[in-house]
């Protein structure tokens, strides 16, 4: 399966120096293809908005989780990010001071909102701060929650509403979210919350970014431009919307450009800055996979079986099996918490070599984001194949 996938992942472009010196099952991330989905970003981006750079990206950082990618994001001219409770302290950590949290606030995100505003607020005394850290609401509940933290606190919180345009996961209906922005504006929450715009996330297939926009573009984008135009209509400028993951980054960035929805349009995919192959084999060629998990044979259990010292602990299992490896003809057959059965496909025509007990493969996780989640660190590796660190913390995971 692996000639089939290039320019998606050609096992050439992965070295590993020294691979006995590294202990498995490890994640691995290979800098290089960091930083070259850096720059394959911001020629999309460019392509929709051209000498806008990174202007319209508020990444998510819930795929990475690692200050260590932050700063090379940060290093690289991305300022803006989109994160969920976890994630924050490791943001403010690694430098960023402009974050989106992209989570209900409950009283504890809202507490925890407030108290970051209001530390970042200490540092700058005498003059206004560049800090900014945004909420989202989407019901009365939410507002009264972070409007008793900022009293709490003594600051102001601004917020966007988030609105259900497909996704039906969280957000109010568009066509609700003018009257719940004019009940928290007009009551107490008002002296306390101030609105910044709107925050949308559609349910869109994958391969849609490499369309030219589609039903769903239209349907969703449409919702929310509706949204916006009635929120006008109230006297209240729009002055910020966030919208677009991974599959909708691009079409959803034409159109909200295009129809001039807000003053500051972002989108807000996160995938894409160590990718997987559940997007790279649906929208081949748009980045490259960058986070890799290193495992060995520990058992051969047939002519055509062997057995890996990695299970589903520490591959996320949720989009299925593994399914793309630095080896041809490899697939999986079971798979437990600590170990993965792997067939090789051509012992049915005679293997020339099957792996033997201790060689080594990559393997590309199906889902990323889950993945590095299951791990404590990474290693990172150099253009070479050399061990640049040998432990770098997944510091976004457990907080």
């Amino acid at each position: 399966m692996t000639g089939l996938l290039e320019p998606f992942f050609d096992p050439a472009e992965y070295p590993v120096r020294d691979p006995d010196r590294i202990a498995s099952p490890r994640l691995l991330v290979f800098r290089t293809h960091v930083e070259g989905n850096i720059a394959r970003m911001r020629a999309l981006l460019e392509s929709a908005a051209p000498g806008s750079g990174f202007r319209h990206l508020r990444t998510h950082v819930k795929s990475c989780k690692s200050s260590w990618a932050v700063k090379r994001m940060l290093h690289a001219g991305i300022t803006r990010f989109k994160a969920t409770p976890n994630e924050l302290s490791m943001l403010l950590d690694a430098g960023a001071r402009d974050i989106f949290l992209a989570y209900p606030p409950l009283p504890p995100t809202a507490d925890a909102i407030a108290r970051a505003i209001a530390q970042a607020l200490r540092f700058v005394p005498a003059a206004p701060s560049p800090f900014r850290l945004l909420a989202q609401i989407s019901a009365p509940e939410h507002a009264d929650a972070l409007d008793r933290a900022a009293r709490r606190h003594g600051v102001t919180v601004e917020f966007l509403i988030d609105l259900d345009v497909g996704m039906g996961r969280t957000g109010i209906a568009p066509d609700r979210a003018p009257d719940l922005l004019r009940s928290v504006l007009a009551g107490p929450a008002g002296e306390r919350l101030r609105f910044a715009g709107l925050h949308a996330y559609e349910k869109h297939p994958a391969g849609a970014s490499t369309a030219d926009g589609g039903e769903i573009v239209e349907t969703s984008m449409g919702r929310l431009a509706a949204c916006a135009r009635a929120i006008r209509a109230l006297g209240r400028p729009v002055e910020l919307i966030v919208a677009g993951g991974t599959p909708g980054f691009l079409p959803d960035l034409a159109w909200l450009l295009n129809d001039r929805t807000a003053e500051e349009i972002e989108v807000s995919p996160g995938t894409w800055v160590y990718w997987d192959s559940n997007y790279g084999l649906k929208m081949p060629g748009l980045f490259r996979p960058a986070a890799l998990i290193f495992a060995r044979v520990m058992d051969v259990t047939g002519t055509d079986r062997i057995t890996l010292d990695l299970g589903h602990k520490r591959w996320a299992i949720d989009h299925g099996p593994i399914e793309v490896f630095s080896r041809e003809g490899l697939e999986v057959v079971a798979t437990s918490e600590e170990h993965t059965v792997i067939r090789h496909t051509g012992c049915d025509a005679g293997c020339a070599q099957p792996l033997g007990i201790g060689e080594s493969v990559l393997l590309v996780p199906r889902h990323v984001c889950p993945t590095v989640n299951l791990w404590e660190d990474f290693t990172l590796i150099g253009p070479r194949g050399e061990v640049e660190i040998a432990s770098c913390p997944v510091d976004g995971r457990n907080r």
